[in-house]
């Protein structure tokens, strides 16, 4: 029996009082008593001479008991587990990143739960039917309504991931994906789970001896660089190990420390000197979970310069603009036939090229009179006198400016649904950004002198988001490292074809349609290789989640405790509630109760 508000349980205490309250009650019998001397020897009979004497059998002290602790046990709201042959079954399966943690005997959570999932499919009758479900960051039904026979072949597919779970929402969809009142559900994490009607949870613990790098902090000098690497210790004893450090698989520093339990500690490992591009962190620990003793990250190759190529008659506005950025190398050119390739940016200001960059990133600022539409393949408004006070809107390129406001005459609009409005004038686009020829490209649809723009702070706001968006720094990606799941965005352009070399040097052809582009999911840990169409490669890392650890911080710790708890549980059984039997048997016998009272105290 086990029970859903245990803390009630305490009214139990209150059963001795009742004892004592009966022992000290006094006890009044009229008697008629013949003479003195059979009064005195009455007295002598029914003295007491031990306290204990005056607990001889009473129905009334038993009927007393009875109601108080049937009531005490409703309280508590207890169940029991009875074969449930009526029901469905279905059997979810955590398969998030802290699921490969080791238990005792060297196997994975997520293991373990399969050994149990087939042990309660021995013990269910050939007729029932079984649901096989994974969750992490998402739900996929593996197996609906199959027999156990077939539930067991399915639960052989059941695969661990890196993903990391998000168990609220995996029971939410699991609810409307299945009639709770027809199925019972055996639900298999290392999370909490608040208890409910018709789910068995085997909750397993988080690992009592873990140690973790949550993170690889670089910082390049000419020649070299340093590095920083965070370690913490998640167990509940003091750990230690040493910490190795590569460089493209090269040994080049190597620590040891020692953690107190929840410790964390940063060690720096200075002046490495060599030109490298992967560097790798690992600690020589037999914990409970090794992935995450090891983490990877990427150098970034010396920063460069980006060339700007303005083609046009002249805009001190924009030139300024360029100019004030370190980063930046500005180059003018007002014959639109001399055109060369190699700029990172191209700026036509009101300027239609012969043909279009093979690669970079473009910004047309479109005039009257000059129409790109056949060039560049995207629908233009016809107007050209549009005029009055445009306002940036929500878009990749208009952040701190979302809702500033500019005046403007001489304008046109940009109509092409495939691109993103960035500025809106009379609920019509004037600046808008998208990809146009596979490259990424922002249209302007008035001369910079036409407007007051440039005198407005969201001018140079504008032009610092257009060139961080066209230009991505050294690489095309935000940061160097990921986490399995999280969203990969790839600012470059490609002919809409990439290649990906995952960790294990398997190859995936990807197709993108949008910019940024965004890489398909994926959860293998590593480091990554991106081969874009122009012949370029850049790398990038996923590691492994180490703050879904952080999730489940309060759960205890004792692992053999919890998981031999955990593997008794291998019958196939719903719980029942007594609450309402207890309610009823609670009522009867205070009943009785006062009907034994009455007849006691007749005259």
């Amino acid at each position: 029996m086990r029970f859903t508000q245990p803390l009630y349980l305490l009214f139990l205490l209150s059963i001795p009082v009742l004892v004592v309250l009966y022992m000290i009650r006094p006890k009044y019998k009229k008697m008629v008593i013949s003479s003195t001397y059979l009064w005195e020897r009455l007295k002598k009979q029914k003295r007491v001479s031990k306290p204990a004497q005056k607990l001889r059998l009473s129905l009334l002290l038993i009927l007393g008991i009875l109601t108080l602790a049937a009531f005490s046990l409703n309280l508590a709201g207890p169940y029991i587990s009875i074969t449930d042959t009526k029901k469905n079954v279905i059997f979810a399966f955590d398969v998030g990143s802290t699921m490969n943690c080791l238990t005792h005997d060297n196997k994975t959570y997520l293991e373990k739960s399969k050994e149990i999932a087939r042990s309660i499919l021995d013990t269910l009758p050939k007729a029932s039917y079984v649901s096989i479900v994974t969750f992490s960051d998402n739900i996929e039904v593996l197996a609906k309504d199959v027999s156990p026979s077939f539930a067991k072949i399915s639960i052989g597919k059941v695969l661990p991931t890196f993903y990391v779970t998000n168990l609220k929402e995996s029971i939410n969809v699991i609810s409307k994906l299945f009639d709770a009142s027809r199925y019972t559900l055996f639900l298999f994490t290392d999370k909490k789970v608040k208890l409910q009607d018709n789910i068995q949870v085997f909750e397993f613990p988080k690992p009592d001896d873990n140690v973790s790098i949550d993170n690889v902090t670089l910082s390049t000098f000419s020649g070299g660089f340093d590095a920083a690497v965070e370690v913490t210790n998640r167990g509940i004893k003091s750990a230690s190990f040493e910490i190795e450090l590569f460089a493209d698989k090269k040994l080049v520093g190597a620590k040891s420390v020692v953690l107190l339990p929840k410790q964390s500690e940063s060690l720096l490992f200075e002046k490495i000197k060599g030109n490298y591009k992967i560097v790798q962190a690992r600690i020589n620990y037999p914990d409970r979970l090794r992935e995450d003793n090891i983490f990877w990250t990427i150098l970034a190759p010396p920063p460069t310069k980006k060339k700007v190529l303005y083609v046009g008659k002249g805009n001190f506005f924009l030139e300024k603009a360029f100019s004030a950025f370190d980063d930046v190398e500005l180059y003018k050119l007002q014959d639109v036939k001399n055109v060369a390739d190699g700029f990172d940016i191209y700026v036509f200001d009101g300027i239609v090229p012969q043909k279009f960059p093979k690669k970079g990133a473009c910004i047309f600022i479109l005039s009257k009179g000059k129409d790109v539409s056949k060039l560049l393949g995207v629908s233009i408004g016809n107007k050209t006198d549009i005029e009055g006070y445009a306002r940036f809107v929500e878009s990749t390129i208009s952040q701190n400016i979302d809702g500033m406001e500019f005046a403007v005459q001489k304008a046109i609009s940009i109509d092409d649904k495939r691109l993103e409005p960035v500025a809106k004038l009379n609920g019509k686009p004037v600046i808008s950004f998208g990809v146009v020829k596979n490259l990424p490209t922002v249209l302007i649809g008035f001369a910079i002198d036409d407007s007051d723009l440039p005198l407005k702070v969201s001018f140079p706001i504008l032009i610092t988001n257009i060139k961080n968006t066209l230009v991505k720094r050294n690489q095309p990606f935000e940061k160097m490292t990921f986490y399995p799941g999280e969203e990969i965005k790839v600012f470059s352009y490609t002919d809409g074809r990439a290649e990906i070399i995952l960790p294990d040097s398997k190859k995936e052809v990807v197709n993108f349609s949008t910019y940024p582009l965004v890489l398909p999911k994926n959860d293998r840990l590593g480091v990554y290789t991106l081969n874009l169409s122009n012949n370029t490669s850049y790398k990038f890392a996923v590691n492994y989640p180490t703050y879904a650890l952080d999730e489940s911080e309060e759960k205890k710790t004792d692992a053999t405790l919890a998981f031999s708890e955990t593997g008794a549980k291998t019958n196939a059984k719903a719980p029942y509630l007594l609450k309402d039997i207890l309610l009823i048997l609670s009522l009867i016998f205070l009943t009785f109760e006062w009907m034994v009272f009455m007849n006691e105290n007749k005259s």
